[in-house]
Protein backbone atom coordinates (compact mmCIF):
# COMPACT_ATOMS: atom_id res chain seq x y z
CA UNK A 1 0.00 0.00 0.00
CA UNK A 2 1.27 3.38 -0.71
CA UNK A 3 0.81 6.20 2.35
CA UNK A 4 1.71 10.17 2.72
CA UNK A 5 3.62 10.97 5.98
CA UNK A 6 2.40 14.28 7.40
CA UNK A 7 4.84 17.35 7.99
CA UNK A 8 4.01 20.02 10.21
CA UNK A 9 3.99 23.15 8.50
CA UNK A 10 6.18 24.82 10.87
CA UNK A 11 8.68 22.31 9.68
CA UNK A 12 8.74 23.28 5.99
CA UNK A 13 10.17 24.97 3.17
CA UNK A 14 8.31 28.40 1.26
CA UNK A 15 7.78 25.70 -1.64
CA UNK A 16 6.68 22.76 0.15
CA UNK A 17 4.21 25.02 2.01
CA UNK A 18 3.10 26.22 -1.25
CA UNK A 19 3.29 22.09 -2.69
CA UNK A 20 0.94 20.83 0.43
CA UNK A 21 -1.66 24.21 -0.16
CA UNK A 22 -2.37 22.75 -3.84
CA UNK A 23 -1.77 18.79 -3.76
CA UNK A 24 -4.17 16.62 -1.61
CA UNK A 25 -1.31 14.09 -1.75
CA UNK A 26 -0.29 10.83 0.09
CA UNK A 27 -0.34 9.41 -1.08
CA UNK A 28 -24.15 -8.38 -13.21
CA UNK A 29 -25.73 -8.51 -15.83
CA UNK A 30 -27.32 -5.23 -18.01
CA UNK A 31 -30.21 -6.34 -18.50
CA UNK A 32 -33.24 -4.63 -16.46
CA UNK A 33 -30.76 -2.54 -14.29
CA UNK A 34 -32.45 0.96 -12.99
CA UNK A 35 -30.33 4.01 -14.23
CA UNK A 36 -29.71 5.13 -10.97
CA UNK A 37 -29.03 4.17 -7.22
CA UNK A 38 -31.45 3.00 -5.34
CA UNK A 39 -31.92 5.88 -2.38
CA UNK A 40 -31.39 3.14 -0.06
CA UNK A 41 -27.71 3.05 -1.41
CA UNK A 42 -27.17 6.69 -1.70
CA UNK A 43 -27.77 7.42 1.36
CA UNK A 44 -24.60 5.09 2.26
CA UNK A 45 -22.58 6.61 -0.23
CA UNK A 46 -20.06 8.59 1.38
CA UNK A 47 -18.33 12.35 -0.03
CA UNK A 48 -14.55 13.36 0.18
CA UNK A 49 -13.80 15.04 2.77
CA UNK A 50 -14.63 18.86 2.50
CA UNK A 51 -11.71 20.43 4.45
CA UNK A 52 -9.47 18.16 6.01
CA UNK A 53 -6.67 16.90 3.47
CA UNK A 54 -7.05 13.41 1.47
CA UNK A 55 -4.67 11.14 2.68
CA UNK A 56 -4.85 8.36 -0.01
CA UNK A 57 -3.78 4.93 0.15
CA UNK A 58 -3.77 1.95 -2.61
CA UNK A 59 -4.47 -1.66 -0.54
CA UNK A 60 -5.59 -5.14 -1.82
CA UNK A 61 -4.88 -7.15 1.58
CA UNK A 62 -8.06 -6.18 4.14
CA UNK A 63 -6.79 -8.95 6.62
CA UNK A 64 -3.05 -7.84 7.09
CA UNK A 65 -4.16 -5.12 9.65
CA UNK A 66 -2.65 -2.59 7.89
CA UNK A 67 -5.52 -0.59 6.34
CA UNK A 68 -7.08 -0.39 9.83
CA UNK A 69 -3.23 0.86 11.21
CA UNK A 70 -3.59 3.58 8.60
CA UNK A 71 -6.52 4.85 8.93
CA UNK A 72 -5.89 5.01 12.99
CA UNK A 73 -2.72 7.17 11.30
CA UNK A 74 -4.75 9.59 9.51
CA UNK A 75 -5.81 8.16 6.37
CA UNK A 76 -9.11 9.00 4.84
CA UNK A 77 -9.43 7.55 1.69
CA UNK A 78 -8.74 3.41 0.69
CA UNK A 79 -8.69 2.75 -3.13
CA UNK A 80 -9.15 -1.15 -3.40
CA UNK A 81 -6.90 -2.91 -5.77
CA UNK A 82 -8.44 -3.97 -8.06
CA UNK A 83 -11.92 -5.19 -9.64
CA UNK A 84 -12.10 -6.28 -13.18
CA UNK A 85 -14.93 -5.47 -15.98
CA UNK A 86 -15.57 -9.09 -17.22
CA UNK A 87 -17.56 -11.08 -19.88
CA UNK A 88 -18.51 -14.37 -19.13
CA UNK A 89 -18.15 -17.50 -21.15
CA UNK A 90 -22.00 -17.14 -21.61
CA UNK A 91 -21.39 -13.69 -22.59
CA UNK A 92 -22.77 -11.98 -19.33
CA UNK A 93 -21.40 -8.93 -18.49
CA UNK A 94 -19.98 -8.44 -14.56
CA UNK A 95 -17.78 -7.35 -12.20
CA UNK A 96 -14.54 -9.95 -10.99
CA UNK A 97 -12.65 -9.30 -8.12
CA UNK A 98 -10.36 -11.18 -5.57
CA UNK A 99 -10.65 -8.82 -2.84
CA UNK A 100 -12.24 -9.77 0.70
CA UNK A 101 -15.62 -7.80 -0.09
CA UNK A 102 -16.91 -8.97 4.05
CA UNK A 103 -13.76 -7.66 5.07
CA UNK A 104 -13.67 -4.55 3.32
CA UNK A 105 -17.12 -3.89 4.51
CA UNK A 106 -16.12 -4.56 8.31
CA UNK A 107 -13.13 -1.78 7.65
CA UNK A 108 -16.06 0.37 6.18
CA UNK A 109 -18.79 -0.44 9.36
CA UNK A 110 -15.93 0.34 11.75
CA UNK A 111 -14.29 3.57 10.31
CA UNK A 112 -17.51 6.34 9.40
CA UNK A 113 -15.37 8.83 8.23
CA UNK A 114 -13.42 6.93 5.53
CA UNK A 115 -14.45 6.96 1.79
CA UNK A 116 -13.74 4.05 -0.07
CA UNK A 117 -12.98 3.52 -3.89
CA UNK A 118 -12.28 0.78 -5.95
CA UNK A 119 -10.01 0.71 -8.55
CA UNK A 120 -9.52 -0.85 -11.96
CA UNK A 121 -6.20 -1.98 -13.96
CA UNK A 122 -3.35 -2.06 -12.49
CA UNK A 123 0.07 -3.58 -14.03
CA UNK A 124 -0.83 -6.56 -16.10
CA UNK A 125 -3.99 -6.50 -15.05
CA UNK A 126 -6.69 -6.79 -18.13
CA UNK A 127 -8.42 -3.67 -20.03
CA UNK A 128 -11.86 -3.97 -20.53
CA UNK A 129 -13.29 -7.13 -22.27
CA UNK A 130 -14.96 -7.63 -25.67
CA UNK A 131 -17.35 -10.44 -26.63
CA UNK A 132 -16.54 -13.25 -29.19
CA UNK A 133 -17.76 -10.91 -32.31
CA UNK A 134 -15.29 -8.18 -30.98
CA UNK A 135 -18.24 -5.76 -29.62
CA UNK A 136 -17.89 -4.62 -26.12
CA UNK A 137 -20.07 -2.54 -23.97
CA UNK A 138 -20.53 1.29 -23.89
CA UNK A 139 -19.06 2.86 -20.84
CA UNK A 140 -22.27 3.57 -19.89
CA UNK A 141 -23.22 0.65 -19.87
CA UNK A 142 -20.45 -0.80 -17.75
CA UNK A 143 -21.24 1.80 -15.38
CA UNK A 144 -24.26 0.05 -14.51
CA UNK A 145 -22.76 -2.95 -14.29
CA UNK A 146 -20.74 -1.64 -11.48
CA UNK A 147 -23.48 0.12 -9.76
CA UNK A 148 -25.57 -3.00 -10.10
CA UNK A 149 -22.47 -4.67 -8.42
CA UNK A 150 -22.22 -1.82 -5.54
CA UNK A 151 -26.08 -2.30 -5.08
CA UNK A 152 -25.45 -5.81 -4.47
CA UNK A 153 -22.78 -5.36 -1.89
CA UNK A 154 -24.69 -2.23 -0.06
CA UNK A 155 -23.15 0.03 -1.03
CA UNK A 156 -19.33 -1.24 -0.77
CA UNK A 157 -17.57 1.14 -2.71
CA UNK A 158 -18.33 5.32 -3.00
CA UNK A 159 -16.67 5.63 -6.64
CA UNK A 160 -14.18 4.02 -8.64
CA UNK A 161 -10.28 4.75 -9.32
CA UNK A 162 -9.17 4.52 -13.32
CA UNK A 163 -5.70 2.56 -13.42
CA UNK A 164 -5.73 1.08 -16.65
CA UNK A 165 -1.87 0.07 -17.43
CA UNK A 166 1.05 -1.82 -19.92
CA UNK A 167 1.39 -5.27 -19.44
CA UNK A 168 5.60 -7.05 -18.78
CA UNK A 169 4.94 -9.23 -22.26
CA UNK A 170 5.13 -6.11 -24.84
CA UNK A 171 3.35 -8.76 -27.22
CA UNK A 172 0.22 -8.63 -25.01
CA UNK A 173 -2.99 -6.77 -27.10
CA UNK A 174 -2.43 -4.85 -23.15
CA UNK A 175 0.83 -3.49 -24.07
CA UNK A 176 -0.77 -0.74 -25.82
CA UNK A 177 -4.54 0.85 -25.36
CA UNK A 178 -7.50 1.32 -27.68
CA UNK A 179 -9.28 3.99 -27.96
CA UNK A 180 -12.29 2.22 -27.52
CA UNK A 181 -10.96 1.42 -23.75
CA UNK A 182 -10.14 4.98 -23.63
CA UNK A 183 -13.93 5.87 -24.51
CA UNK A 184 -15.17 3.33 -22.37
CA UNK A 185 -13.30 5.19 -19.26
CA UNK A 186 -13.91 8.50 -20.33
CA UNK A 187 -17.94 7.68 -20.61
CA UNK A 188 -17.95 5.26 -17.82
CA UNK A 189 -17.00 8.66 -15.84
CA UNK A 190 -19.23 10.84 -16.62
CA UNK A 191 -22.21 8.23 -16.20
CA UNK A 192 -20.51 7.33 -13.18
CA UNK A 193 -20.10 11.23 -12.21
CA UNK A 194 -24.10 11.71 -12.92
CA UNK A 195 -25.19 8.93 -10.47
CA UNK A 196 -23.32 10.66 -7.40
CA UNK A 197 -19.86 8.49 -7.63
CA UNK A 198 -16.84 9.58 -6.69
CA UNK A 199 -14.60 8.95 -9.74
CA UNK A 200 -10.67 9.28 -9.68
CA UNK A 201 -7.43 8.64 -11.88
CA UNK A 202 -4.25 7.60 -11.37
CA UNK A 203 -1.81 7.83 -14.15
CA UNK A 204 1.74 6.80 -15.13
CA UNK A 205 3.60 10.08 -15.41
CA UNK A 206 4.29 9.32 -18.94
CA UNK A 207 0.82 8.82 -19.36
CA UNK A 208 -0.10 12.46 -18.93
CA UNK A 209 2.91 14.59 -18.38
CA UNK A 210 3.02 18.22 -17.84
CA UNK A 211 6.54 18.23 -18.03
CA UNK A 212 7.50 17.81 -21.42
CA UNK A 213 9.52 19.97 -24.23
CA UNK A 214 6.02 21.25 -25.82
CA UNK A 215 7.78 21.25 -29.51
CA UNK A 216 8.38 17.56 -28.74
CA UNK A 217 7.18 14.50 -29.68
CA UNK A 218 6.55 13.71 -25.93
CA UNK A 219 4.00 16.10 -26.43
CA UNK A 220 1.94 14.14 -28.88
CA UNK A 221 -0.90 11.50 -28.00
CA UNK A 222 -0.22 7.73 -28.36
CA UNK A 223 -2.02 4.96 -27.27
CA UNK A 224 1.30 2.80 -27.36
CA UNK A 225 2.30 1.46 -23.57
CA UNK A 226 5.54 -0.42 -24.88
CA UNK A 227 7.21 2.94 -25.45
CA UNK A 228 11.07 3.78 -23.99
CA UNK A 229 10.85 6.34 -21.21
CA UNK A 230 12.23 9.43 -22.62
CA UNK A 231 14.60 10.96 -19.90
CA UNK A 232 16.41 7.85 -19.97
CA UNK A 233 18.54 8.53 -23.50
CA UNK A 234 22.25 8.63 -22.28
CA UNK A 235 24.20 5.25 -22.92
CA UNK A 236 24.67 4.95 -19.23
CA UNK A 237 20.91 5.71 -18.46
CA UNK A 238 20.37 3.32 -21.34
CA UNK A 239 22.38 0.63 -19.53
CA UNK A 240 20.74 1.51 -16.36
CA UNK A 241 17.18 0.74 -17.74
CA UNK A 242 18.64 -2.80 -19.09
CA UNK A 243 15.73 -2.71 -22.18
CA UNK A 244 13.32 -1.37 -20.39
CA UNK A 245 10.19 -0.43 -22.72
CA UNK A 246 7.06 0.51 -20.91
CA UNK A 247 6.48 3.83 -20.91
CA UNK A 248 3.15 5.69 -22.55
CA UNK A 249 2.68 8.91 -23.95
CA UNK A 250 0.15 11.34 -22.76
CA UNK A 251 -2.62 8.96 -23.07
CA UNK A 252 -4.58 9.57 -20.53
CA UNK A 253 -4.96 12.87 -21.59
CA UNK A 254 -7.40 11.88 -24.66
CA UNK A 255 -9.86 10.33 -21.44
CA UNK A 256 -9.95 13.91 -19.23
CA UNK A 257 -10.76 15.50 -22.92
CA UNK A 258 -13.35 13.66 -23.72
CA UNK A 259 -14.76 13.29 -20.07
CA UNK A 260 -14.13 16.80 -19.02
CA UNK A 261 -11.75 17.72 -15.85
CA UNK A 262 -14.86 18.72 -14.11
CA UNK A 263 -15.81 14.77 -14.17
CA UNK A 264 -13.07 13.91 -12.13
CA UNK A 265 -12.86 14.75 -8.37
CA UNK A 266 -9.16 14.32 -8.43
CA UNK A 267 -6.10 12.98 -10.30
CA UNK A 268 -3.13 11.65 -9.10
CA UNK A 269 -0.33 12.07 -11.19
CA UNK A 270 1.81 8.65 -10.20
CA UNK A 271 5.69 9.96 -10.25
CA UNK A 272 6.52 6.66 -8.89
CA UNK A 273 6.30 4.74 -12.43
CA UNK A 274 9.21 2.92 -13.54
CA UNK A 275 11.71 5.19 -14.81
CA UNK A 276 9.42 8.14 -14.76
CA UNK A 277 10.67 11.67 -15.65
CA UNK A 278 10.93 12.68 -12.31
CA UNK A 279 12.86 9.67 -11.17
CA UNK A 280 15.65 10.50 -13.80
CA UNK A 281 15.51 14.35 -12.51
CA UNK A 282 15.90 13.61 -9.03
CA UNK A 283 18.55 10.94 -9.24
CA UNK A 284 20.42 10.97 -12.40
CA UNK A 285 20.20 14.54 -12.55
CA UNK A 286 20.17 15.54 -8.97
CA UNK A 287 17.40 18.14 -8.83
CA UNK A 288 15.65 19.00 -5.53
CA UNK A 289 12.36 16.79 -4.98
CA UNK A 290 10.53 19.96 -4.26
CA UNK A 291 11.21 21.83 -7.20
CA UNK A 292 10.74 18.66 -10.06
CA UNK A 293 7.00 18.21 -8.10
CA UNK A 294 6.50 21.64 -7.97
CA UNK A 295 7.45 22.09 -11.93
CA UNK A 296 5.05 19.98 -12.97
CA UNK A 297 2.44 21.92 -10.39
CA UNK A 298 2.72 24.57 -12.35
CA UNK A 299 2.68 22.75 -15.84
CA UNK A 300 -0.81 21.53 -14.66
CA UNK A 301 -2.07 24.21 -13.35
CA UNK A 302 -0.73 26.34 -16.00
CA UNK A 303 -1.77 23.82 -18.44
CA UNK A 304 0.20 22.27 -21.56
CA UNK A 305 -1.17 21.13 -24.82
CA UNK A 306 -1.40 17.38 -26.03
CA UNK A 307 -1.08 17.12 -29.41
CA UNK A 308 -2.36 14.36 -32.49
CA UNK A 309 -5.40 13.42 -30.38
CA UNK A 310 -8.09 11.66 -32.04
CA UNK A 311 -10.84 14.15 -31.38
CA UNK A 312 -13.96 15.49 -33.69
CA UNK A 313 -13.58 18.95 -32.47
CA UNK A 314 -9.29 19.40 -32.91
CA UNK A 315 -6.36 18.05 -32.67
CA UNK A 316 -5.19 19.59 -30.27
CA UNK A 317 -6.11 19.61 -26.00
CA UNK A 318 -4.99 21.96 -23.20
CA UNK A 319 -4.54 19.87 -20.17
CA UNK A 320 -5.12 21.68 -17.44
CA UNK A 321 -6.08 20.14 -13.81
CA UNK A 322 -7.21 22.74 -11.03
CA UNK A 323 -5.52 22.67 -7.67
CA UNK A 324 -8.55 21.56 -6.33
CA UNK A 325 -8.07 18.28 -8.23
CA UNK A 326 -4.53 17.68 -8.29
CA UNK A 327 -2.41 15.02 -6.61
CA UNK A 328 0.92 14.14 -6.49
CA UNK A 329 1.30 10.21 -6.39
CA UNK A 330 4.16 8.78 -4.09
CA UNK A 331 5.31 5.51 -3.00
CA UNK A 332 6.80 3.58 -0.63
CA UNK A 333 10.76 1.88 -0.94
CA UNK A 334 9.61 -0.42 -3.14
CA UNK A 335 10.09 2.40 -5.86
Amino acid sequence: SNWSIHTPRAMMSPAMQRLLTCLLVTIFSVSAYPSSLSSSIMSNLRSLPSTAPLIIGYASNANSGKVDRAIVDGANIIIWSFIHLHITDDSKCTIKTSLDLVEIKRIREKYKHVVHLAAFGGWNGPHPPTFSNGSSLSGEKWCEVFMKFNEENDGLFDGIDWDYEGNDNLDAPTAKFTLETLDIMADFTTEAKSQGLIVSMAPAESYLDASVDPDSIDATFSLRLDLPPRAWTSPEDRDMIKGFSHAGRQCYAYVIAKAGVESFDFISIQLYEGYAPYVHEVTRGGKNPVDAIMERVDGFLGGYVVKGMPLTSSPEYEVKIPSSKLVIGIANRWA
